[in-house]
């Protein structure tokens, strides 16, 4: 148990490092006079480098062991990030970005893997939950942490620093042992043809999960926010992710998760339609906005985490883990690259119309499911 809780606050430590990047990446880039559209590709890169490499880490652990391919990791990523300091070639900052998202989203995965192997019972929902939650108030405190940093301090080598804490943390909790099964292969058709909707999810989820962090803060500063009230719009977000979300995943274990993925998705999908006129009318009651949409968000994702680690196998959990994050991540990338280019060509509102039409397309799909009586979150 104490080992479970020590690898959600890791989760929230690993986080708080994409936390900063998510503020500080798209306002450099943007004052280097970069497109929107640009940004978004750039910003996918973390999850296209998921994507292509995420089948390495089975061999990573298999041919390392934990305690190398945790140490290779951390100190990869952490590397990455410090080469960027001072880089204005938009060449090199795709290519940090790919390296720091792939060995990032492995260790994620690695992480989440790591606690689904242990046998939680009744409880297991409420961990879940509070993973889930490390997701997002990790990302919801970087701008915070951004904030309290000294002017004079350059933040991509405190970053660098940063990203060490989590690898020191799992070492030393059990890293010399390793702790859970890995799997020859990484059987992605099977889970999708048994967990299709709970994937789907997943994908809608990473529109919402990678495309707001990663625009909201210039979506604030063109609305005529400065940049600190910008990036406390994604924190709202995160911090809904991470309470209500908490939440709505500890409620699922005693209520229908059908109708509760239903109701999240319909209130994400009102919050989103009227962010444009909170923004301009009210910037408190765009924060409370963010934050409903946030909860109901980290809401399904932790309920398909929990239901994916109920309906498969122990030989089964890296393969659907990795399922799970690689529909996450694609979503992350169509929402990326369509909201930056339907910023640019719509305007900032380009942003909503992309989550709306992501949300209302799952919804209609989710209802035709239960209609048919397909098995669904069960």
């Amino acid at each position: 148990m104490k080992t479970a809780v020590t690898l959600i606050l890791v989760t929230l430590l690993i986080q708080l490092s994409s936390g900063i990047n998510y503020v500080t990446f798209p306002v450099i880039l943007k004052q280097q006079g970069i497109s929107n559209m640009l940004i978004g590709v750039a910003m996918s890169c973390e999850i296209l480098a998921m994507l292509m490499l995420y089948p390495q880490l089975a061999k990573l652990l298999q041919k390392l062991g934990l305690f190398w391919t945790i140490t290779l990791l951390s100190v990869t990523r952490s590397s990455a990030i410090a080469l960027l300091a001072y880089n204005e070639n938009y060449g090199y900052w795709l290519l940090g970005i790919f390296v720091y998202g792939a060995s990032t989203g492995m260790l994620i995965v690695l992480v989440q893997t790591w606690l689904s192997s242990y046998k939680l019972g009744k409880s297991k929902g409420l961990f879940i939950g509070m993973f889930s939650s490390a997701l997002s108030s990790g990302v919801a405190l970087g701008p915070v942490i951004l904030q309290s940093l000294p002017d004079e301090l350059n933040r991509f080598y405190f970053n660098a620093l940063l990203m060490l804490t989590p690898m020191l943390i799992m070492l030393f909790i059990g890293g010399k042992n390793q702790l859970f099964s890995v799997g020859n292969k990484i059987r992605v058709g099977f889970i999708f043809r048994h967990a299709r909707i709970i994937l789907l999810s997943a994908l809608v989820g990473g529109v919402s999960f990678y495309g707001l962090p990663n625009f909201l803060t210039l979506y604030g500063i063109n609305n005529g926010l400065d940049e600190q009230q910008a990036s406390l719009l994604m924190t709202a977000f995160m911090m809904g992710s991470v309470i209500l979300g908490l939440l709505i995943s500890t409620c699922s274990s005693f209520i229908n998760r059908q109708v509760l993925v239903l109701i999240c998705v319909f209130t994400a999908v009102v919050c989103a339609v009227f962010l444009s006129l909170a923004v301009y009318a009210h910037y408190i009651f765009a924060l409370c906005l963010l934050f409903l949409w946030g909860g109901c968000m980290g809401g399904i994702y932790a309920m398909g985490l929990t239901v994916i680690g109920e309906r498969f196998h122990s030989e089964d959990q890296m393969s659907s883990n990795m399922s799970y994050t690689l529909m996450d991540s694609l979503g992350g990338i169509m929402g990326l690259i369509l909201i930056g280019l339907f910023i640019d060509i719509l305007g900032n509102d380009g942003m909503v119309y992309v989550i709306v039409a992501a949300g209302c397309m799952f919804l209609i799909y989710t209802v035709q499911q239960m209609v048919n009586r397909h098995r669904m979150f069960e």
